[in-house]
């Protein structure tokens, strides 16, 4: 009998530790998630975009984003590739989508090897049966005449791989020429502010869900629903002009 009670004891045991580890597990990954691949560099980690991607996803009731991310400081398309750790990351998994970010000078000085590794990159990623998203940045706050190099070079490349474009270097300039006071560059004037950030968001959950982001929660990027208003409205006309 009490070799029988004991038994049953460790069979509940085992019962309650496999829910506990399945609940762990759906609180760290959804099971319906959609998940997205960051390779970029401080232009994606700085003010923590992905975050602010999911989140927006969230408040919208969207699919959950699942995130993982490769973002060295200063890391060029060819450096990943060199490095392997990209690569890695591409074939460990299953994605629904790997965004695909050079430095932010690359388009304007090292355009061959832009073209050259985002072609890599994006043969690995549909090899693994994801799709690739370009992330095209924006031009430094003292050299605004750079953003259309820097357009051209992410539409050419997306044309070239038949791959989604998240333009927002082009939201970016249409929101500064908008409003003369905004500011979107951090300190350095080459990096995000919050603003910048939550614009860049902006345009990324329009890119990836097909959906406008208008009526999400400003405070998601540190900022009142008022002053958010305008740059959804930016970010999804610039994606759906984008898209024609």
């Amino acid at each position: 009998m009490k070799k029988h009670l004991t038994r049953i004891g460790l069979l509940v045991l085992i019962f309650l530790g496999a829910v506990a580890v399945t609940f762990q597990l759906s609180e760290a990954e959804p099971v319906n998630g959609l998940h997205v691949l960051f390779v970029g560099n401080s232009f994606v980690y700085v003010n923590d975009l992905p975050k602010m991607v999911a989140e927006l996803a969230k408040a919208a009731g969207q699919r959950p984003l699942v995130y993982e991310r490769e973002t060295p400081g200063g890391c060029t398309l060819e450096k990943h590739w060199k490095d392997g750790k990209a690569l890695a990351k591409i074939q460990s998994r299953q994605w629904d989508f790997v965004v695909l970010q050079d430095q932010s000078q690359a388009p304007l000085k090292r355009r061959d090897e832009m073209l050259e590794y985002g072609r890599k990159f994006d043969t690995e990623i549909k090899r693994q049966g994801a799709k690739t998203v370009l992330y095209m940045t924006w031009a430094n706050q003292g050299t605004p005449q750079d953003q259309a190099a820097i357009t051209n070079a992410y539409e050419d490349l997306a044309k070239d791989l038949q791959a989604r474009l998240a333009p927002v270097g082009n939201a970016w300039e249409a929101a500064l020429g908008a409003d003369k006071k905004l500011i979107l560059h951090g300190d350095d004037h080459k990096h995000p502010n919050a603003t910048g950030t939550y614009l860049a968001a902006c345009v990324f959950y329009a890119t990836i869900y097909g959906k406008s982001p208008q009526g999400l929660p400003g405070s998601i990027g540190n900022l009142s629903d008022e002053e958010a208003r305008p740059l959804q409205v930016i970010a999804w006309k610039t994606v759906t002009k984008a898209g024609q």
